[in-house]
């Protein structure tokens, strides 16, 4: 009896622990390693692992412009889950971002891990489940003491838009038998690819910038943490081994020893792992830690250390492919790579806890007390694009105030590169460089950054100042001014029963709140001379809404105001006569009839996706203004008299003889043509439409000898410094002043100079009948 009862007992307890056992992702999915996962399977295998496991939890921190959850994964100990609030604000404190010192001291390593922010490097995001279950189900025993003292961050999908329209592509194009040879089509992904996100945008450049929707939640989240460790998982071609800490020069020269120092150690434990098990890895080459809106620098200059992973892949990798020394390259191989990776970067960091801690703390210590850089403080003055810098320095936590007084100034001036006097007013930014973001602060409003070595990875130099067209004075002592934390809202002159309504032409808004009157069917007018009406300046290149042109609307005036008002438009003027002090009236030659564009621009194989979401981004979500996309290979279907406007982005698509006749004789019915970029080339030595490199016959002839002379002499260089040499002729990335002719229309609202950043070396010259 005794002998029955104790055998049932041992087959309860046993089905007791076979009930409790976390399913691997290869027991949770039949096809793990061998195909892709979609997005939503991602997701609810992790929610599967948080129903089993009290080592894991998980937050919604945003939504995809699909409409796909955005979430963060947290592994720890229960212990450090239940207290992960305490933890997070610990954290801030040590940082300076929280003066409130916490109830509960409760310091933690904190390892955030990034994965597939290109969608079609998709073996980032197919490794999430398998690191987790390593982490969370005891398979593992080394986790357990890394999870005492570390508290582990993951999003497994940066871009859920862009992953799981690969993995469709894949799925739809992939049978039951694998293809490794490269030109089967699961190899050949079709455009816009999956690198992008909905609007085609390569998020991997958009950490600083935060122009997605995506990018902006991810940085609120990332900021309430400022994780210690940042690590960005990415793929690259698949004939390349995988490429892991320690970056190349050139580093920033801000960055800390132990930042620098710290990447190699986490290399070195890498690299013992994949000796072990002859996996080949190479390191300090390609990619370095300069340019500041990536996945290791954004975090660098907030206090981690960042680092790049790059597994061998991407879409032509499919799920398998052959590779050039002969081996195969599968999903499961990039899933164990970065299982290996991930795990060892989790390992070092929780080994070496207690420094990494003090070394953040000491970062932000020296941030506040001693602020890297010459300048001690800036005066951005107040222009219409400073609300939206002041947008994007909330979402990093950078600090900021405002003037309350006049008073005078000398300071150094961004624009004029100059000392100058200048007249501090009531809604001038002021900024202190002594604060916790300090360095991120210091980077984004670096005028000519230092490279320690001229090949780099990307574009060198982005200064906020510039970027926003905004004049910027930086001193090199702190500034003691009396400052408010809320900017001045300037006054519109808004009075009921006007004949007419005058709109600044000077910011986004302004094209803003133009599309809305014309999708409302509003007739609009536009100053092209300046008219003083009652005391007030009417400028070039302002927005007229008049009562006679627009008799149809009922509501006129409220109408008006409630727009002006929910746009945010500062100094709009209703006027209550057309009758001018100066200048001409408004039913004159003055204003002209503005008419509503008709937007067509293309898209598909051989246009940039990047260009191309560009323009429907600017369109649909910042305008909110109808543009239809044709694939370019449909031009002939389209019937170009129902636009007045058409955009040619850029691209290697051709534009052939019929096309290029059909473009010309529509610009000469009236058409607007924009051309950008490279397709602008399409357009050189051409009849009609035609751009000219050279002025003169003259010009083109020294050009060509010039370059014979170099091509002649460069048959005596080394070949080991081709990369410099070609690195050299090129631009990677200026900042060009513009002098703008401020009386064409084209120039209304920017001055008489204007900043651009110029990524590539080719020129036009000035065109002939540019001003007619």
């Amino acid at each position: 009896m005794n002998k029955w009862f104790v055998t049932l007992i041992g087959i309860i307890s046993f089905y007791q622990i076979q009930s409790q056992k976390i399913l691997s992702p290869k027991e949770y999915f039949d096809h793990y390693g061998k195909q892709h996962t979609f997005h939503h399977q991602v997701i609810d295998y992790i929610k599967y692992l948080d129903a089993q496991s009290d080592k894991i939890s998980m937050e919604q921190y945003g939504v995809t412009n699909q409409g796909r959850p955005m979430f963060l994964t947290y592994i720890s100990s229960s212990e450090n889950l239940d207290n992960l609030e305490s933890i997070r604000l610990t954290n801030l404190y040590n940082a300076g971002v929280n003066t409130t010192k916490p109830a509960n001291i409760n310091e933690k390593a904190l390892v955030w891990c990034s994965f597939g922010v290109h969608g079609n490097e998709a073996g980032t995001t197919e490794s999430v489940p398998n690191i987790l279950y390593h982490l969370v189900s005891g398979v593992d025993d080394r986790s357990e003491s890394w999870l005492k003292n570390t508290v582990i961050i993951i999003d497994p999908s940066l871009n859920p838009d862009g992953y799981d329209r690969y993995v469709h592509f894949l799925k739809s194009t992939s049978g039951q038998l694998m293809h490794p040879g490269v030109s089967h089509r699961e190899h050949i992904e079709p455009w816009p690819s999956g690198r992008y996100n909905h609007y085609m945008f390569d998020m991997n450049r958009d950490w600083a910038w935060q122009t997605q929707k995506e990018t902006k939640e991810r940085i609120i989240a990332y900021n309430r943490w400022l994780p210690h460790i940042h690590a960005d998982f990415h793929e690259m071609g698949y004939n390349e081994n995988y490429y892991f800490a320690p970056a190349v020069e050139p580093y920033h020269k801000y960055l800390s020893g132990f930042q620098r120092d710290f990447q190699t150690e986490i290399g070195k434990n890498h690299a013992s792992y994949f000796d072990k098990k002859g996996w080949l890895y190479w390191t300090r080459e390609v990619f370095d830690l300069f340019y500041p809106s990536y996945g290791d620098t954004y975090p660098c200059y907030s206090g981690a250390v960042g680092m790049t992973y790059e597994q061998a892949g991407n879409s032509s990798s499919g799920r398998s492919i052959q590779l050039e020394n002969g081996d195969t390259l599968t999903i499961q191989d990039k899933i164990d790579h970065n299982t290996v990776v991930g795990l060892s970067t989790i390992e070092v960091s929780s080994k070496n806890a207690d420094n990494i801690i003090s070394n953040f703390k000491q970062y932000y210590r020296e941030s506040v007390s001693n602020p890297k850089g010459k300048y001690k403080s800036y005066v951005l003055k107040n222009s219409p694009s400073l609300s939206r810098l002041a947008s994007l320095f909330d979402r990093s936590g950078i600090q900021y105030q405002y003037a309350k007084n006049s008073s005078k100034l000398t300071g150094y001036h961004y624009q004029s590169k100059s000392t100058k006097a200048l007249d501090v007013a009531s809604g001038d930014m002021i900024i202190q460089t002594a604060q916790p973001r300090s360095v991120l602060l210091q980077v984004l409003m670096e005028e000519e950054p230092i490279l320690s070595d001229s090949v780099t990875y990307d574009i060198t130099a982005w200064a906020l100042p510039f970027a926003y067209q905004t004049d910027c004075y930086a001193f090199t002592t702190p500034l003691k001014l009396e400052t408010t934390a809320k900017a001045s809202q300037k006054e519109n002159i808004l009075v009921g029963k006007a004949f007419s309504y005058q709109i600044p032409w000077n910011d986004l808004k302004s094209a803003q709140i133009l599309a809305a009157l014309h999708q409302k069917g509003y007739k609009v007018r536009m100053a092209v001379k300046e008219a003083t009406f009652n005391g007030q300046v009417i400028s070039k290149g302002s927005i007229m809404v008049n009562k006679g042109d627009n008799k149809h609307k009922n509501q006129f005036d409220t109408e008006l105001t409630t727009m002006i008002n929910s746009y945010e438009i500062e100094n709009a003027i209703s006027h209550l006569s057309g009758f001018s002090d100066k200048g001409g009236d408004i039913g004159g030659n003055y204003f002209q009839l503005i008419n509503a564009p008709k937007v067509l621009t293309f898209s598909g194989r051989g246009v940039s996706a990047n260009n191309s979401g560009e323009i429907w981004y600017y369109f649909d979500h910042l305008l909110k203004y109808e543009v239809s996309m044709v694939d370019w290979e449909h031009f002939d279907r389209v019937k170009l008299s129902l636009y007045n406007t058409i955009v040619l982005p850029d691209g290697y698509y051709s534009i052939n003889e019929d096309r290029f006749k059909k473009l010309t004789e529509w610009t000469r019915d009236g058409g607007r043509l924009i051309v950008i970029d490279g397709t602008v080339q399409q357009f050189q030595d051409k009849k009609g439409l035609t751009f000219d490199v050279f002025a003169t016959d003259d010009e083109k002839k020294a050009a060509e000898d010039s370059r014979t002379k170099q091509e002649l002499m460069d048959r005596l260089n080394d070949y080991e410094g081709l990369e410099r040499r070609n690195i050299s002729k090129g631009t990677a990335g200026a900042i060009v002043k513009n002098e703008v002719d401020d009386t064409h229309p084209l120039a209304y609202g920017l001055g008489n100079t204007y900043y651009s950043l110029k990524t590539s070396s080719s020129k036009f010259a000035l065109q002939k009948e540019c001003g007619m």
